[in-house]
């Protein structure tokens, strides 16, 4: 394999050159150096990004002095990236490029410019690791891709709606430190019923209390981080039935499809919706999503996962089925990477 152990660089170019390492592993969903030598090696099993040099170069502390380097960084980013433009263009010219052709969320962005991904130097007393060893890399956690707009689907929970869904509005923003806040609203019977409330992420899962400014009862929602481009998130939700005598206690399944286009007109979405595919998948075409066969498939197992019946009496979220839908619609987000049909 070629090897190249890296020039020393300067403290701006290394560190510019790590932040652009960062960022491809985000948009590549990539959470270690050895998953993106990995991505590396598949466009060339020779090449010089190795493990050894990957550990210094994720942290500024050298630069490749070989543009076969950027000539496989260009060929895993794909769009017509030219390696000399790959190699010379700065962090915020880089961003650019790479969302043009990558679904990197506008949070996550802002998180890499905040925090430095430059690991702290080694310990005296802590060698480098040796040649093929998985290397260290500030990992980037699933919650870094929670942030967003989303369309909610739900089942009802109403007696006069039972066998419908309900459509509502999700907006995930970052709080402080690694928290974050939700906002769910939707619109029952001409009235915008909101609750909202803070979000903790421990990496596989997101929790939420949230409190209703209608009832002002709490309802709780459990979701599973998702992992990047993050188009569907997906989990519980439970509380008491809001437009129900008995208040009778509920759980159902709950998908937060990502809105793309962040429509000014979103708040005309209907609060209820018949459970039909066709129905569903106007609505989702209003989110950005493309390629309209494609899109009716993911449709149509969105349904399939709302409506599935519990097993034994349990009510959950599948992670399998979960993950079918999530690539279902990374197929059909724009800009998203196409996943091989």
């Amino acid at each position: 394999m070629a090897s190249d152990p890296g020039g020393h660089a300067g403290t701006a170019a290394g560190a510019e050159l790590a932040l652009k390492l960062q960022l491809t592993s985000l948009a590549l969903g990539c959470s270690t150096s050895k998953e993106l030598c990995a991505r590396f090696a598949a466009v060339n099993p020779e090449t010089a990004f190795t493990a050894q040099n990957a550990y210094k170069w994720v942290r500024g502390k050298a630069t490749p002095r070989l543009s076969s380097v950027y000539e496989d960084w260009a060929r895993i980013l794909g769009g017509g990236l030219a390696a000399s433009v790959v190699a010379a263009s700065s962090f915020d010219e880089f961003a650019q490029m790479i969302r043009g052709h990558w679904p990197v969320p506008d949070a996550a962005l802002a998180r890499l410019r905040q925090d430095h991904p430059v690991a702290p130097p080694l310990a005296p007393s802590e060698p480098e690791p040796p040649a093929g060893m998985a290397t260290r890399q500030a990992p980037w956690r699933p919650n870094h891709w929670l942030a967003g707009r989303y369309l909610a689907v739900s089942p009802s929970w109403s007696q006069a709606e039972m066998g419908n869904l309900v459509l509502g509005r999700a907006e995930i923003t970052p709080a402080d430190g690694d928290d974050f806040a939700i906002r769910y609203t939707e619109n029952l019977f001409g009235q915008d019923v909101t609750m909202a409330g803070p979000m903790f992420c421990d990496g596989r899962t997101a929790q939420a209390s949230l409190r209703c400014s209608l009832s002002l009862r709490t309802y709780f929602l459990a979701l599973r981080a998702p992992s990047p481009p993050a188009n569907i998130v997906g989990g519980i939700l439970c509380g008491a039935a809001l437009h129900d005598f008995e208040a009778r206690s509920m759980a159902g399944r709950i998908v937060l499809v990502r809105d793309h286009l962040a429509r000014s007109d979103a708040c005309e979405w209907p609060g209820y919706l018949a459970a039909s595919a066709e129905l569903l998948d106007a609505q989702l075409g209003g989110l950005g999503y493309v390629d309209v066969p494609r899109r009716m498939t993911a449709t149509r197992r969105l349904l399939d996962l709302i409506q599935a019946a519990p097993a034994q009496g349990l009510l959950e979220m599948p992670p399998d089925a979960l993950g079918a839908l999530g690539l279902d619609f990374d197929r059909v987000a724009p800009g998203a990477m196409r996943a091989s049909p």
